[in-house]
């Protein structure tokens, strides 16, 4: 529970939250809301490396059912049916040599350094609100002899095999980068059962471009545009499909997204299995572009907004980064529910932001005996809180 804490407070180190710790008047607050003691940071650490890895990720687990079980995500499913669920891997930090036996490496083409590193690989659900929720997590890492390093096609294998056993019945579809177009890919998705939808670049699957290219001379018809207005300025999208187009068995639906304003362009190109039509390529492409909300208010978030994902909670323990990084992710998808509440939206302007009110937060916390009984009798009413 500290250790969550630590994060829901947005502490970003051990060491902060021990010097939250030695003030009386936090210690006493903390006791009122949560029932307990708050221990040292050492002793959760010595806790932290004994407990199995996977204890902390079925909680996780647990908590994300619920919330899919009371809609907290219904309205913002894809097509009216499917979850997003944007998959992406990210560097977590650099070690010395001598960190663990599982750690990754790579050596400098100029310096010819071997530089020691660990990373991460998720599976976030994401949702047009900001919503960016961790249902599943594999670490990317060397396991006993090798011929090649692990990677996170590797990874995704893991991933993939741990999402379906989690959320077996859950409608999902994958939003992902150009690294995913592969038979892999596109066998684990049929065999799951799962849409997809991934960013599709020039280089990949050459024989797929060469059919698109000649197609899209063929279906002319296949287009549709828009226009839009945003901060003043006009945007124009063109978008283009190709659909039934077979790749080793597979049947996969090409479109394109043409963006431009008055100084720049852009192209925003996917495949999918989902079958696509003027209808809705708008939406589709609205899924594919998504996938940065990973990036965004994901990995950016805990990396540069308090959490610390780049520090190291511990510098000898593999097995501890591992149940600091699950006790974040919970952190994370609770205070997600908090700051994109309506509860929340309703005070925050754009002069008192989401940084600012947890700095008082903590200020209330440190200064003010809060009372018990207000406490109790706010906790036994009953509110609805809606994410718009």
């Amino acid at each position: 529970m500290a250790a969550i804490n630590m994060y829901l407070f947005k502490q970003g180190s051990r060491n902060a939250m021990n010097n939250e710790r030695a003030e009386e008047k936090f210690k006493k607050n903390y006791e009122k809301i949560f029932k307990i003691r708050f221990p040292h940071m050492d002793t959760v650490d010595k806790v932290i490396r004994l407990l199995n890895e996977d204890q902390l990720e079925k909680l996780k687990t647990v908590l994300v059912k619920v919330l899919i079980k009371r809609k907290v995500f219904y309205k913002f499913r894809f097509l009216g049916k499917f979850y997003l669920v944007a998959v992406d891997g990210t560097h977590v930090m650099n070690v010395k040599k001598s960190h663990c036996e599982h750690c990754l490496h790579c050596t400098s083409k100029k310096s010819g350094k071997v530089r020691f590193f660990h990373n991460v690989l998720e599976a976030k659900l994401v949702c047009e609100n900001g919503f960016c929720i961790s249902l599943a997590t594999e670490w990317v890492e060397n396991e006993g002899d090798y011929d090649k390093q692990d990677c996170e096609q590797k990874a995704f294998v893991r991933l993939a095999k741990k999402l379906k056993r989690d959320y077996s019945q859950l409608p999902i579809c994958i939003i992902a980068d150009a690294l995913y177009p592969n038979q892999t890919f596109f066998n684990i998705c049929t065999n799951y059962k799962w849409g997809w939808i991934v960013t599709f670049k020039d280089g990949n699957l050459p024989s797929v471009w060469k059919e698109v290219l000649c197609l899209k001379k063929i279906k002319g018809k296949n287009l549709r545009k828009s226009r839009i207005i945003k901060d003043g300025k006009e945007i124009y999208h063109t978008y283009t499909w190709v659909d039934d187009i077979d790749y080793h068995g597979v049947n996969l639906n090409w479109f394109e997204c043409a963006e431009e304003e008055k100084n720049s362009s852009k192209r925003f190109v996917y495949v999918s299995n989902f079958k696509v039509d003027y209808r809705n390529v708008l939406e589709m492409t609205t899924a594919g572009r998504m996938r940065w909300k990973i990036e965004n208010e994901g990995f950016d978030i805990q990396k540069n907004h308090g959490y610390g994902l780049k520090h190291k909670y511990s510098r000898v323990s593999m097995q501890a980064t591992k149940n600091y990084y699950q006790c974040m992710q919970i952190a994370h998808m609770i205070n997600q529910l908090f700051e994109l509440g309506s509860l929340l939206q309703s005070v925050l302007t754009a002069k008192q932001t989401i940084i600012h009110l947890w700095k008082f937060m903590l200020g209330e916390m440190r200064h003010i005996i809060l009372d018990i009984q207000e406490l109790e009798e706010s906790s036994r009413q009953r509110i609805q809180i809606r994410y718009g």
